[in-house]
């Protein structure tokens, strides 16, 4: 009975800390299909009669649709990026033994833990002497830096999983021939799936909702949506109705992303079981 208690608070926290959750989100929704006059008087005064599309037509026209290339390039770029170096760094932190070990990983854990506010304005020099700072340069210099901001999450996140991997099974791979790469490919990474799955989420969303760096470190062509969403309302003129419109819009792409790859993370957590 007890246990039966437990568990219904429990769920009921967890409903109702949903539901407080949802109220902006529902704000934001609704004032984005109300005309602007509308939402200044109270959205939830609106009929349906008055919804309308227009807010996210005008927010795509007045400026968006130049954002949604870079960022795409910007955040799928750093995903692959980081997924690739990570991987690698993870399984030689988690399966290879070599000198000053615990120190490279303590220094790349310290990246998790370094505001970038930090870095920002010793890194634009940098990125002008690199040549990074100019044309579609940009582009490779911001997933550098995102990446070298995600190194600590990977390896945090990927290496725990690449160390659960039954050694029983790698041992097998190295007598059949296979090299540390070969182990890597096709052992190690189908088992820890759901670690990959997990951090290319946290890292696309984290990427993709940046707005410091895209703003500090990118000219006007090559910046990303976020950027765009900022200035669709400016202190002399407020649209509230476009902008709820544009975040409707901007995050769409990180909520379509988990619910696709939802499936293959709990595929993968289920192909990680290894039979006794």
């Amino acid at each position: 009975m007890r246990k039966r208690l437990t568990v219904t608070a429990l769920y009921g926290s967890l409903t109702a800390a949903s539901l407080v959750w949802m109220v902006p989100v529902v704000t934001a929704l609704a004032i984005s299909v109300l005309p602007i006059g509308q939402t200044r008087s109270g959205w939830w005064h609106g009929g349906l009669s008055q919804l309308t599309l227009a807010n996210y037509r005008d927010a795509w026209s007045q400026g968006l649709s130049q954002y949604v290339v870079p960022s795409f390039v910007i955040t799928l770029g750093s995903v692959v990026v980081s997924l690739l170096l990570g991987a690698l760094a993870s399984y030689a932190f988690a399966r290879l033994e070599f000198r000053f070990k615990r120190l490279a990983y303590f220094l790349l854990l310290t990246t998790m833990i370094v505001p970038v506010q930090i870095i920002l304005i010793p890194l634009l020099p940098w990125l002008r002497l690199l040549g990074l700072a100019q044309g579609d340069l940009q582009y490779l210099g911001i997933i550098l830096v995102h990446t070298a901001f995600g190194a600590g999450w990977a390896v945090f996140m990927m290496s725990a999983f690449f160390a659960d991997v039954p050694e029983e099974l790698l041992e097998a791979a190295r007598l059949d021939g296979a090299s540390h790469l070969g182990q890597l490919r096709y052992v190690v990474l189908p088992l820890a799936l759901p670690g990959l799955v997990s951090f290319a989420i946290i890292d696309f969303v984290f990427v993709w909702n940046d707005l410091l760096l895209g703003l500090t470190l990118l000219d006007r062509d090559h910046q990303p949506l976020t950027v765009g969403l900022a200035n669709l309302q400016s202190p002399h003129l407020a649209q509230e109705n476009l902008v709820s419109a544009g975040s409707i819009m901007v995050v769409l792409p990180p909520l379509l992303l988990f619910i696709a790859l939802n499936r293959f993370y709990v595929r993968g957590l289920f192909a990680g079981g290894v039979k006794g």
